[in-house]
């Protein structure tokens, strides 16, 4: 994509945002002519560029009545990240420092603006991990854990983030509880430092919640290590 090319769609954008929404409260772009008279391109050249905010998930064209413009749902960054992740641009142990990281500050935050209603919804996912069998159910609820723990600090950025990078995230973890798996009781153990963590989110201690997941990281790790020396010891 050439620098045209960006400051072309940059300018319809703008246009857009400027536009006053309608009595539905939706924003409805200018017609294809007008648009072609205030930039000054040619209509192939206008059908391109919307094709292209289109298919990302900016505008949202209804015959009959207009083009809109609309905020892209995460599909459009799941596939960004996985095909990256797919291509070798991103590794799994990038993924794991950069989830942790999130965590940590997800952890801290959480603990000072969670609700009632996202301490409940936490409790029900912990109640799926006690009774989940096989790694697939445990994998699903450990992402969706980690999904409360965004949409409990009350941030959109951090939901849109983590829904995201859903994808890989759950590479991360399904990595990770298959080698859990090779240790007896590690499962066990795991689902334990995640209610150990809601115990820690709920006595509104930043740094406590941050100490009880940075504890499921270092129990992740611990287990692993038990691998490397069952192979050493081989």
């Amino acid at each position: 994509m050439t620098d045209g090319v960006d400051d072309l769609l940059a300018r319809i954008i703008e246009i857009a945002v400027r536009t006053r929404p309608d009595a539905s409260g939706r924003i409805r772009l200018p017609t294809e002519r007008e648009l072609c008279e205030q930039l000054q391109v040619p209509r192939p050249t206008l059908r391109e560029r919307l094709t292209m905010l289109e298919t990302m998930g900016f505008i949202h064209r209804q015959q009959g009545s207009g083009t809109y413009l609309t905020l892209p749902n995460s599909r459009f960054l799941q596939f960004y990240f996985e095909v990256a992740r797919k291509l070798g641009f991103l590794q799994l142990p990038e993924i794991q420092r950069a989830m942790q990281m999130m965590g940590l500050e997800m952890a801290s935050t959480a603990a000072i603006q969670a609700t009632g209603e996202d301490f409940a919804a936490m409790e029900r996912v912990l109640a799926k991990l006690v009774a989940s069998e096989g790694i697939e159910a445990l994998v699903d609820g450990q992402f969706e854990f980690h999904a409360c723990l965004a949409r409990a600090c009350h941030n959109p950025v951090l939901v849109i983030v983590i829904d995201a990078l859903a994808s890989v995230i759950r590479s991360v973890i399904a990595h990770r509880l298959g080698v859990l798996s090779m240790v007896k009781g590690a499962f066990e153990r795991n689902v334990d430092a995640y209610a150990s963590l809601l115990d820690a989110l709920k006595e509104r201690e930043p740094e406590l919640a941050r100490s009880a997941l940075q504890e499921c990281y270092a129990l992740w790790r611990r287990e692993e290590s038990k691998i490397s020396l069952l192979y050493v010891q081989e």
